[in-house]
């Protein structure tokens, strides 16, 4: 079986390390891989590190980017690709385009987001060219359905988790300019609209009100960073809140926190949530698309509405005021996960829809 994946993404971010821990897994089981994606992008290179995986890099410059097309049709024709993963929504798009020139591969697509599809044209046409979708949640499926997407063509392999991963150790507060007796809330992603930073802040200003040995450490960048550092201006919360920027080191954050907080109200599933689950670490999350699928409430953690800063913060104020049932959630988040949410398990599952794809 040969497989030819496609991220034109130039960063790295949850779905990109989805696809690589796939791709790994998968020529464990002797499927061929090969990748294409950008010239200097970190899903490149990181690739390059894995034996048995060929990488092609391509302009990608947009999901009409016919040039890129053609040479993706090429690099299938050449390589005798049974199915072509696109891992991203204009990948999907050049997935499609590619078959004006090549129609023999099977496209197959990742849905990580929860939002719907577009409703133009364009859109509605490459939903219906495609032999295969898998969301990463029952949530996002549910959308596809709603949304028109044939269920026969809907198949869900939830995100996953490397457990070794994980297992890294943690800093000592002090190497992150925090005292040892300050407790440490972290929230991890990109600084975007749905992660919703500003309910998030406004949690964290009612929660200092009522403890004052903590700090919110947030690692990420994005479009909104010059806002969400105004809105920690505006609530008086520097220092208690730092931006920690961009961070290739999320696991050992999370390893040295004391709860991991998510405010996002739109989540596809949520892999660093998954990430604090398997690191034994309290979570206080908002519902958003598949993250009630791994946060079940009182049970491996708290949730609670999303755009409801006050609600949040007595989630977060009852978890640390509940040290004791926080650490047996924290636990049982741990076996949720171990149960659920393993590359394993992810590599297993699409495995067995790519065999029954091209029988």
């Amino acid at each position: 079986m040969k497989i030819l994946h496609i991220d034109e993404q130039q960063t790295w971010r949850g779905g990109e390390q989805q696809a690589c821990w796939l791709m790994e897994g998968l020529c464990s089981h002797g499927v061929e891989i090969y990748a294409v994606g950008r010239e200097n992008s970190e899903f490149i290179s990181r690739l390059k590190t894995i034996s048995h995986i060929r990488t092609f890099t391509l302009p990608l410059h947009s999901e009409f980017d016919l040039y890129s097309a053609w040479n993706i049709a090429n690099i299938a024709r050449k390589n005798k690709i049974d199915i072509i993963h696109a891992h991203t929504s204009h990948a999907h798009s050049l997935a499609i385009l590619s078959t004006f020139f090549y129609t023999k591969p099977k496209i197959v697509v990742s849905r990580r987001v929860s939002f719907p599809p577009a409703k133009n044209i364009f859109s509605q046409w490459k939903y219906n060219h495609i032999d295969l979708i898998i969301p990463v949640s029952y949530f996002v499926a549910k959308i596809l359905k709603e949304n028109g997407i044939a269920e026969n063509k809907i198949k869900v392999v939830r995100s996953s988790i490397d457990l070794s991963h994980i297992d890294v150790p943690p800093y000592k507060k002090r190497e992150l300019g925090v005292d040892d007796n300050v407790k440490i809330l972290l929230n991890a992603g990109a600084l975007v609209p749905h992660k919703d930073h500003f309910t998030l802040l406004n949690a964290f200003a009612e929660v200092k009100k009522v403890f004052n040995n903590i700090v919110l450490l947030i690692a990420g960048s994005g479009l909104l960073q010059k806002d969400i550092q105004s809105e920690i201006d505006k609530l008086h919360l520097s220092p208690h809140v730092r931006l920690l920027g961009y961070r290739n080191d999320v696991p050992r954050l999370i390893r040295t926190s004391d709860m991991y907080i998510s405010s996002s109200w739109s989540e596809g599933l949520g892999t660093s949530i998954l990430e604090a689950l398997a690191s034994e670490k309290p979570v206080v999350a908002t519902e958003a698309g598949g993250v009630s699928e791994m946060v079940i409430n009182h049970e491996t953690g708290l949730l609670v509405p999303n755009k409801n800063p006050q609600l949040l913060a007595e989630a977060i104020i009852y978890m640390l005021s509940h040290s004791e049932e926080a650490t047996n959630m924290a636990k049982k988040g741990r076996k949720h996960v171990e149960d659920n949410f393993t590359v394993t398990r992810m590599v297993n599952e699409t495995l067995s829809v790519y065999q029954k794809l091209i029988q």
